[in-house]
């Protein structure tokens, strides 16, 4: 009886093991976030311009600061999720232009904006360094002498985080 027991247990455990390993695997996620764009080298490039730097804290007109950094690349370039979340918007603002955000386990947000094209809807859940739109110039960054640029940020509990210290 003992051993009819042992087996059956057995038998159950080799069957919900592969179940559970690949519910693993699914939802697994790096502790740091992928850079979202790729660059041909291992330096990000910050865009730095006649309206303004790139940086994070950057000063922008009146009081304002800059919130994320600003990632210069050419227009069309793909933009990649920084890492796992589910969409919580995917639309137009008058000043990020066209936008995705994205809800992350901890906490944490990334927004990416000035998008010239999106391509995830909202509600949606996306894995770490999928496809979530392209380099644009909408928004405000819509100015002849705007380079063109991802802008994005990374919060914590709605607190703004300097995003050059958790990209990779």
């Amino acid at each position: 009886m003992f051993q009819k027991i042992i087996n059956f247990i057995l038998i159950v455990s080799l069957v919900i093991f592969p179940f559970f390993l690949g519910y693993q695997l699914s939802v697994l996620d790096r502790v740091y976030f992928f850079c979202p764009i790729e660059y041909g080298q291992d330096t990000i490039i910050l865009r730095h311009d006649a309206y303004g730097s790139g940086d994070f804290m950057a000063e922008r007109s009146g009081s304002r600061r800059h919130n994320g950094i600003d990632l210069q690349a050419r227009i069309g370039t793909a933009v990649y999720a920084a890492r796992s979340g589910w969409v919580k918007e995917a639309r137009f603002h008058k000043g990020m232009g066209n936008y995705v955000e994205l809800s992350h386990r901890g906490g944490y947000t990334t927004i990416y904006g000035h998008l010239s094209k999106i391509t995830v809807k909202e509600n949606r859940f996306v894995r770490q360094g999928e496809k979530i739109g392209e380099v644009g110039k909408t928004g405000n960054a819509n100015q002849r002498g705007i380079i063109p640029h991802l802008h994005i940020e990374l919060r914590h509990l709605g607190e703004p985080l300097d995003p050059m210290k958790f990209l990779e």
